[in-house]
């Protein structure tokens, strides 16, 4: 609808100038005529150039050799049709003064093709017309050619860009669905453990996880959440670990976030900080500790999390967490993410770094 309105208010704009640059020398009613007669033939060269023969040879067939012969082909028979029947209205003189209006008259006998058009009287006369329409008409197939090509080629990368961005919602969907199971198989150990030991907790942290599981189902189907939202959801997963160790007091959590109302993709911080319960000596030995430090600046958001682990710690196969983050990662952010991840002296830390969105819709 909007390309329609487009076209159709460019070719008033001509009508409109046209038709007033002819009344300097012409009467009004014949000012119209030729103005009208006139842009629907440019219209029709335009058209008929670029969303036919383009279309059609070029973008179907791309068949260049064809689209050049029917193109020439086509910009002839314009530029003799519209030099031969606008020389018909009333006004012809005022452009080619050697032409004779005596006798001029719209009847039939004037379209009979009984004699060569190169041999026609009035032709011969119009010879100045007829090179300007082909003059004309060469520069509208060439822009209108350029236009649909431009169009065709457009619609092609839009039409990609959505076919990709549906295939990364999608992955981006996947990827966060395996959140949610391995986050409650992880929990669920941890209970397990507890109730096994007849813990005092347990009822706590059955209370605890129901808020998380709570945010886990209504709040990541989102694409964005509140930072504020993710980050009291980090603080409750981190009250779950404090209940099943003996040393709660070595967790700590730093947050300096100024504006907590601006929007991050949930559950991306989650995969780092229970690798560090996973794979460091917290719960495992008495010095085993994580430190986590947020905070923002302008528009970015910035994540720091670091662990001890035993020196003989056997290797594992990673989990699925980790590597999910990373391909959501790519995924939402392209090139716009920073993550690091640093092994020294048996300290294992992860830096993360990303831009927030002002505004929920903006993924």
């Amino acid at each position: 609808m909007r390309k329609i309105f487009i076209h159709s208010a460019v070719w008033l704009v001509l009508v409109y100038s046209l038709f007033f640059s002819l009344t300097v020398f012409l009467p009004v009613k014949s000012a119209a005529y030729r103005a009208l007669s006139g842009i629907l033939f440019m219209a029709g060269i335009f058209y008929f150039s670029g969303w036919v023969l383009a279309k059609e040879f070029l973008i179907k067939r791309k068949n260049l050799v064809l689209f050049i012969l029917f193109e020439i082909l086509v910009i002839f028979a314009f530029s003799v049709l519209r030099a031969k029947l606008l020389g018909l209205l009333p006004g012809d003189m005022i452009f080619f003064p050697n032409l004779q209006l005596e006798g001029r008259k719209l009847n039939p006998d004037n379209f009979l093709w009984r004699r060569s058009l190169l041999e026609n009287s009035r032709f011969k006369s119009g010879r100045p017309a007829f090179l300007i329409s082909l003059l004309m008409n060469t520069v509208l197939s060439i822009i209108a050619v350029l236009l649909s090509l431009y169009e065709n080629k457009d619609k092609k990368e839009r039409e990609s860009r959505e076919e990709l961005q549906r295939s990364q919602e999608a992955q981006i969907l996947y990827l966060k669905s395996q959140v949610n199971p391995h986050f409650l198989f992880n929990t669920l150990n941890n209970l397990y453990g507890l109730t096994y030991a007849k813990s005092e907790l347990a009822p706590q942290m059955v209370l605890g996880l129901s808020d998380t599981m709570r945010y886990l189902i209504y709040e990541t189907e989102q694409k964005l959440v509140p930072v504020e939202k993710e980050l009291n959801f980090i603080h409750n997963y981190l009250d779950l670990e404090k209940m099943r160790i003996s040393t709660p007091e070595h967790i700590r959590i730093s947050s300096q976030v100024s504006r907590p109302s601006v929007f991050i993709p949930p559950l991306l911080l989650l995969p780092f900080i229970e690798n560090c319960f996973k794979h460091g000596s917290i719960g495992k030995e008495d010095d085993g500790w994580v430190e986590i430090d947020i905070w923002d600046e302008k528009d970015r958001f910035f994540f720091v999390c670091k662990n001890n682990f035993p020196e003989n710690r056997n290797k594992k196969a990673p989990g699925i967490g980790l590597a999910n983050v990373k391909k959501r990662l790519q995924l939402i952010f392209g090139e716009r993410y920073e993550l690091k991840t640093i092994t020294q002296d048996n300290e294992f830390m992860v830096s993360l770094a990303f831009p927030v969105f002002e505004k929920k819709n903006l993924l």
